[in-house]
């Protein structure tokens, strides 16, 4: 395991930091794309209008610097603005902006990557990439995700629904595969099952979530259960399959927790991060049902191995 932190002043830098970190650890970088193993994972810098914004997508081989196999999915991103002055965006809203403090997590057994970002002191965004190790897969397991799906449109506001997240029209939703349509499939993250089709289509790792998240933290001590992120994936029988379950990433609430606080249980340490921006509690205890500027008491809590 590796934990990497530092500052950049651009997009240039965060991408730089990350393919270091990679490669230091034991990955290859080819062009865009870092391999270990059969793990291989294209991060780019979008430098386009109005948003530009980091971009990740994987595939199942790297031939040339480019990515063979891609998946079959739209890239997630991190780099949500609001552009100065457009009247479009609601007061209160909070751009994408450096210099901005970066964490980079790296995990083995198996193999998960994850940025995280800190801007404008309460604000965060993230990339990951990784290897799922459920049994049974048809495809690599390679799966990728990210804050927002990859839509160069300004970004303001998190839409979240109590069963879990929503996505619709230029709204985010920055936990770890939550970015839904309708309920339907996942919009921030894939993952290369093909079980069915050579497809990297899930319906998110919103499904088993919900309760235990309403129940924490808990009425004796105060304290945040760990819950798994488990993905699952649509069947043509109308049942789903998992075809994973992050090794090295929780969901929590963040309810008596601060932000980017480490947590130790046992020989593991966890730290925490909000979706995006930290809130409070709303509607059935979980979240929020309607557009708002933050995550709720929602966050993600990453495993952790530095000081």
């Amino acid at each position: 395991m590796a934990y990497v932190t530092g500052i950049a002043n651009s997009f240039a830098d965060l991408l730089a930091a990350l393919q270091a970190a990679c490669v230091a650890n034991g990955f290859t970088l080819s062009g865009s794309v870092l391999s270990k193993g059969t793990l291989h994972a294209s991060v780019t810098y979008a430098a386009r209008s109005p948003v530009p914004a980091l971009l990740v997508t994987c595939g199942s081989g790297v031939f040339g610097g480019s990515l063979t196999g891609a998946s079959d999915r739209q890239s997630a991103q991190m780099g949500m603005v609001a552009a100065a002055g457009d009247p479009t965006i609601p007061a209160g809203s909070v751009p994408f902006s450096f210099p901005m403090t970066y964490y980079i997590h790296i995990n083995t057994s198996p193999d998960e990557v994850y940025m995280v970002v800190n801007y404008n002191v309460s604000y965060y965004q993230y990339i990951a990439f990784g290897q799922s190790d459920m049994p049974g897969l048809n495809g690599t397991g390679n799966w990728y995700a990210g804050t927002q799906p990859d839509k160069n449109a300004t970004v303001n506001q998190n839409d979240l629904r109590p069963i879990g997240g929503y996505m619709e029209s230029n709204l985010a939703n920055g936990g770890l595969f939550m970015g839904l349509s309708g309920y339907g499939a996942s919009q921030n993250g894939a993952v290369d099952h093909q079980l069915d089709s050579a497809t990297w289509g899930v319906e998110g790792a919103w499904r088993d979530w919900a309760f235990p998240i309403e129940c924490s933290p808990n009425n004796w001590n105060g304290e945040s259960v760990l819950i798994p992120v488990r993905v699952f994936a649509s069947r043509p029988s109308g049942f789903v399959t998992p075809v994973m379950e992050l090794a090295h990433a929780r969901y929590l609430s963040i309810h008596n927790v601060d932000d980017q606080q480490i947590i130790t249980l046992g020989s593991d340490k966890w730290k925490v991060y909000p979706w995006w921006s930290r809130g409070s509690r709303g509607i059935d205890n979980i979240g929020f049902s309607s557009q708002t500027t933050y995550t709720a008491a929602f966050g993600h809590a990453l495993r952790y191995d530095g000081p």
